[in-house]
Formats: structure tokens, C-alpha cells, sequence
């Protein structure tokens, strides 16, 4: 992956949604303000944030504002419309006004932790080094318990009121899911409708990787089904690799990355891979691994800081209310059942960046969701049979805990469906019904 620039100068606001100051340096046909938010809402007139926005100049688009949503937590919105840009039907552009948001931690002025960046970038899954975790929450300081998405859909309401809109369509990818979501059940009467691409589950996820572990030996069968030079058993192979010593974290890492619509989401000639290592040659895997990886992304493509400072708000563990985390955390790993995680094992359950990293980040405020466990709004559901991010059990759950949601299951495609073709004809006919 590459660094992304900056094409949006961020510039001072002095009201809730600035005026369009430094429009000639912002993308054509579009206009780059910023929000204006405070940290904490219980304390209005306390620390704030400008959050970079860009909005596209249609402001009388016939079916109103399309908020784009992107994933981690960490990516930042504003520097990525030129390539999500491409991923939206013509004809939708046409009848929504197109609008990406800097969530706050994220972009140029985010949060930036040096020695987490560099260690786990942008990863999901690498284990973090303990000094490089200890040393970004004392960066971040006594502000690190604001960085929850509940912060973010307050930040996306208080958007809305600045574009004078009623309501909003949401579009978010992977992480962008869960926040799209999250906005739709506190606020549904400003929701129009919403597109939920690569889900995370409103209702939240296991950090030890359980779901996703077990996802994977059905993802890399059919992925080898469909290759006529795959003739092994990827998921053995796998197991075995894990089994001898290869780090069960750093696969994960590499075959999600390698599943993104972008990379790979075929996985095509990772079973050779596999086998290969197994069997004879580990040359291909060592490439594999240290080429498909998001170990090293600079912070205002994916801040590493802010991804850790909003999982560990968000997300609950073993040890959440407990007063000694470790021994939490030993009663957990000893109640897994070794099946359910195979092609991996408890050591990769334990070792997961998630896991590794809360287990030191600081006690604070811990995100808080609406009562409503139901989507009232009309939603369309994206998913790629081959993630392995996210498993497709994920989208099924959203789907049957949600009033009106289709599912859409692109086969072969990967994480990121709105990449697809397929995923983008899909999104294109459901908000232009």
C-alpha cells in the first residue's frame, strides 16, 4: 500500500462547519471545509478538534448527501476520495451529493504514534510490542477515552446539521460498517438508507479473532476449488505451518491483507504457497509475508494510534470489569476450544493485537451504544465470499438484525466489495431504486 497525499488543505474553523476557505488547493468539483467538535461533549467549551470535510458541489443533488465511510478505525476520509471516488457508479454521483469526513484521530493532524506505526501499521492482528503500546497511550494522554465510535456518530450528527440536511445516505466499508450502523440506530429518523460493505457486526466482535479463525479453512476450499493448479490441502498445510512455529498472527495478517479487492481476492497460488512451505521451500511464504502486509503504513493513511484507541473503548474482553486483566484473560484462553479456532490454535487467539494491546492500554471511558438492536432503515448489505477480514457470518447476523436489509454475496470477490464491479452495479441499482 502506498502513502496517501493529501489533496485537501485542512483550514481553520471558526463556527461549526467553516466556509469553503482554500477551495483552489481542494479537489475540482469539490468544496474542503472542516467541523469544528469538541473532544468531550459533556464539556462544550473544553479541548476541540477540526475535522477536515469535502463535499461535493452538486449541493442540490435530487436524492441529497451520500456520506462515504472508511474503514480500520484509522483510515482518514478526505485524502481518499480520488480512489473511492472510482469505486461510485457515475450515475449515483449524479444524484447524491458526495461527502467524506477526517473521522477525529485521523489524517495528516491525527493521532500518530511512531513505534506502533511501524510495528503493526495498520494490522488487525500483529502482536504489538508492549513498549511501543505503552508508549502511544501516554502520547494520546488524558484524551484517549474520546476516540469511540459513538465520539464519531455524534461528529457524522453534528455533519449533518452543518450541511443543512435532514437526512443522510451512509455508505461504510469494514469499519465504516459498524460506524454507518451505529449512526442508524441512534439516529434513524436522519437516515435515508444504508450501505454496509465488508460488515462488522453492530453488536461487536470477539478480539481474540475466534470468528475469523474459523472462517478461514472454508475460505481458502473454495478458493482452491476454483483453481485448477491447486491440488493440496491449504487449510492442512496451514495448520501444519502454525503447528511448527510459523507465527499463527502474521498469516493472519498476510491472507487478509492478500484477500482485499485490491490485492488479491482470489488467493490465487497462496495454497502452492502453503504447500510449498510445508513440504519443501518456505522461500514464496517469507516473500508472502513480508510483501502483503500493512506493517509500516505512515499514520495518515491508517493511524495505528487511533485504531488501538478505538478498539480498546469499544470492543468488550474477557477482563472488562474485572480488576486483574491477566488472570481474565488466562480463565478465557483456557475455556477456548482449540477446534473452533483450527486452522490456528490459543496462541494465535491470545497473541492478537487486540488482545496484546488493550490487555496494557489505560482504563477509560469505555463507548456506550444505543438500546436498539434492531436497523430501521433500508440497508443493503455487501459481502466477497473470499474475506478474510471480515466472515460472512458477520453480513447473515447484520442481516437477520436488520427490519429492511438485502445481502448481496459477490463470489470470489474479496474484502472492500465496492472495488468489485459487481459490488458497485449492486450498490448503484439499490440507491437508485
Amino acid at each position: 500500500m502506498r502513502t496517501i497525499r493529501l489533496l485537501c488543505a485542512l483550514v481553520l474553523a471558526t463556527s461549526a462547519c467553516s466556509a469553503p476557505t482554500g477551495a483552489a488547493d481542494c479537489t475540482p468539483g469539490f468544496t474542503c471545509t472542516t467541523v469544528h467538535v469538541p473532544v468531550d461533549r459533556q464539556r462544550p467549551d473544553g479541548p476541540s478538534l477540526d475535522l477536515a470535510v469535502i463535499a461535493a458541489d452538486n449541493v442540490d443533488a435530487p436524492r441529497g448527501v451520500l456520506l462515504l465511510l472508511t474503514g480500520g478505525p484509522g483510515q482518514p476520509g478526505v485524502p481518499l476520495l480520488p480512489s473511492l471516488k472510482r469505486n461510485v457508479h457515475p450515475d449515483v454521483l449524479r444524484e447524491y451529493r458526495l461527502v467524506m469526513l477526517d473521522q477525529r484521530g485521523t489524517g495528516s493532524n491525527g493521532i500518530n504514534c511512531p513505534s506502533l506505526q511501524e510495528t503493526v501499521g495498520g494490522s488487525d492482528f500483529l502482536t504489538p510490542p508492549p513498549a511501543a503500546v505503552d508508549e502511544c497511550a501516554q502520547r494520546i494522554g488524558a484524551g484517549l477515552g474520546y476516540y469511540g465510535t459513538p465520539d464519531t456518530v455524534d461528529d457524522i450528527e453534528q455533519l449533518r446539521q452543518s450541511l443543512k440536511v435532514d437526512r443522510l445516505t451512509l455508505d461504510g466499508t469494514s469499519y465504516g460498517s459498524f460506524t454507518a450502523a451505529q449512526y442508524g440506530l441512534k439516529y434513524p429518523s436522519h437516515v435515508q438508507s444504508l450501505v454496509l460493505d465488508s460488515v462488522v457486526p453492530h453488536k461487536g466482535f470477539d478480539p481474540m479473532g475466534v470468528d475469523l479463525m474459523a472462517a478461514t479453512g472454508p475460505v481458502l476450499k473454495a478458493a482452491c476449488r476454483q483453481d485448477p493448479t491447486c491440488t493440496t490441502d491449504p487449510v492442512a498445510d496451514l495448520a501444519w505451518l502454525v503447528q511448527h512455529g510459523v507465527s499463527g498472527t502474521d498469516l493472519m495478517e498476510t491472507l487478509s491483507v492478500a484477500s482485499l479487492n485490491s490485492v488479491n481476492p482470489t488467493l490465487k497460488g497462496i495454497p502452492a504457497t502453503l504447500h510449498a512451505a510445508r513440504t519443501s521451500d518456505d522461500t514464496g511464504l517469507k516473500q508472502l509475508l513480508q510483501q502483503t502486509s500493512s506493517r509500516g503504513l505512515e499514520y495518515s493513511t491508517l493511524s495505528a494510534g487511533l485504531h488501538m484507541a478505538t478498539l480498546c473503548s469499544d470492543l468488550r474482553f474477557p477482563w472488562s470489569g474485572k480488576p486483574d486483566r491477566e488472570t481474565a484473560l488466562n480463565d478465557a484462553v483456557r475455556r477456548l476450544n482449540a477446534k473452533h479456532l483450527y486452522p490456528y490454535d490459543v496462541v494465535t487467539a491470545r497473541s492478537q493485537l487486540m488482545i496484546q494491546g488493550c490487555l496494557r492500554w489505560p482504563a477509560a471511558r469505555v463507548s456506550t451504544y444505543p438500546a436498539a438492536q434492531e436497523l430501521l432503515p433500508r440497508t443493503l448489505i455487501l459481502h466477497g465470499s473470499n474475506d478474510l477480514f471480515c466472515p460472512l457470518d458477520w453480513s447473515r447476523w447484520e442481516q437477520e438484525h436488520s427490519r429492511d436489509a438485502k445481502l448481496v454475496v459477490i463470489p470470489g470477490s474479496g474484502h472492500s466489495v465496492q472495488r468489485d464491479p459487481r459490488g458497485q452495479e449492486a450498490v448503484r441499482a439499490f440507491l437508485l431504486d
